[in-house]
């Protein structure tokens, strides 16, 4: 069912109203997974994404507008990090984020382990927080995207999720909503990637850059490794206490590098550094004097988040249930096979009852060894936490396959490509 140029708009618009089956869309998303769709095609997708709901716009606050996106990871928790931190510059950041797809984690679900944070906010409420706070993390609204909202949930459960031109559709869509000028997008590289190699990256990448230039944006590139985890901590709570030790400057240092420079990235676009240097001496100036993490706090405060396990993290409730991951001989970590521990990470916190979506919020996976790292007989490579202890035992299992072993060293993969 291959549609013409000038049926791809209404054909989206009526699998919106109940019109068109999902069965009948089914079809056509593996067509397109399968066949790929032109420049011009998929600009229609991103059109007919946008104008099924409602947008918004910002340009009344006088101040520039941006957002940050990941192509998806684990332990990528840079949003909570980057969004603060921007906002303390005095960028205006929407963010519009999403949950878990696939093997990688969501920033909302981590952001939801925080007792009281709301991520459904109305279209009202997400407008007025932007205004107060200058920064909000919510997901989409109902009025908002609601074509992306129900293809996106559709593309989770007919494998068609890694589909350049659908992933262009789905992010452009919602970032174009928030009404922003600018935007820096991390593509990951990598086996944990939905993109595995450079190549495949750097295609999602133009066209990102392409479809963001058509409609007004401009939009910025990054290539991060997804080849191990970002940071040590994968899951929901654990990764926001990894956030938080970043934003008091604290925290691992892969963490810091991607987040400065997708910030530096920012800084650049919005004018207000001239240079990456100066770009950079800015975002370590506002994690030093604690102007970034004022600025989470805020944000939480704003979206009903108890504040309270913000700034004393020790408070949160500990995990039920631990158990070690331990090498079984001495070497160095060679790789991560890293989709299977992301599935692990998202069964350790992920899980659905009844038809309903529910988290575990202080399930996990804590990394003690990464890629380069030397190893022995006995000794930790991880913990997996959390509430079920079968279930925690059993992904420690299942976890040990997943990291490799060898006998000579292995050099880390680049930060950056």
């Amino acid at each position: 069912m291959k549609l013409p140029l000038k049926n791809i708009g209404s054909f989206i618009e009526q699998y919106t109203t109940d019109i068109i089956s999902e069965q009948q869309m089914t079809s056509w998303l593996k067509i397109v997974y399968e066949e790929g769709l032109t420049h011009e095609e998929t600009d229609q997708v991103v059109k007919a994404m946008l104008d099924s709901g409602e947008t918004f716009d910002f340009s009344y606050l006088g101040k520039f507008v941006a957002d940050k996106h990941s192509t998806g990871g684990i332990g990528d928790k840079v949003s909570l990090v980057v969004g603060p931190l921007m906002a303390a510059v005095g960028l205006i950041i929407p963010m519009i984020a999403g949950r878990s797809l696939g093997h990688t984690g969501g920033t909302l679900d981590k952001l939801q382990s925080i007792p009281g944070y709301r991520d459904n906010l109305s279209m009202g409420e997400f407008k007025n927080t932007v205004e107060t706070v200058g920064i909000v993390m919510s997901g989409q609204t109902k009025e908002v995207c609601p074509a992306d909202q129900k293809m996106y949930d559709l593309r989770d459960k007919t494998g068609t999720v890694d589909s350049i031109p659908l992933i262009c559709g789905s992010i452009m869509s919602k970032k174009l909503a928030e009404g922003i000028q600018g935007l820096v997008m991390d593509v990951k590289v990598g086996n944990g990637a939905f993109m595995k190699t450079l190549e495949e990256a750097t295609i999602l990448g133009s066209e990102l850059k392409r479809i963001g230039k058509q409609f007004g944006v401009h939009v910025k590139i990054v290539h991060s490794d997804m080849s191990q985890p970002l940071g040590f901590e994968a899951g929901l709570w654990n990764e926001v206490t990894e956030a938080l030790a970043s934003l008091r400057g604290e925290g691992p240092d892969d963490l810091k590098q991607v987040a400065l420079e997708l910030g530096s990235s920012l800084l650049l676009q919005s004018g207000n550094a001239g240079s990456v240097d100066e770009a950079m001496e800015i975002q370590t100036q506002l994690i030093s004097n604690g102007k970034a993490m004022e600025k989470f706090v805020e944000m939480v405060a704003a979206q009903g988040g108890d504040i309270s396990v913000i700034e004393n993290p020790k408070n949160y409730p500990a995990p039920a249930f631990e158990a070690e991951v331990n090498s079984n001989q001495d070497g160095f970590v060679s790789s991560m096979e890293m989709v299977g521990v992301g599935n692990l990470v998202n069964k350790l916190t992920i899980r659905r009852k009844n038809n309903k979506r529910l988290l575990e919020p202080t399930g996990g996976i804590r990394f003690l060894r990464k890629i380069g790292d030397d190893v022995s007989n006995g000794k930790s490579l991880a913990v997996c936490f959390g509430s079920n202890e079968d279930e925690v035992i059993g992904t420690a299992e299942e976890l040990k396959s997943l990291i490799k072993i060898s006998e000579e060293r292995v050099d880390p993969p680049p930060l950056f490509y």
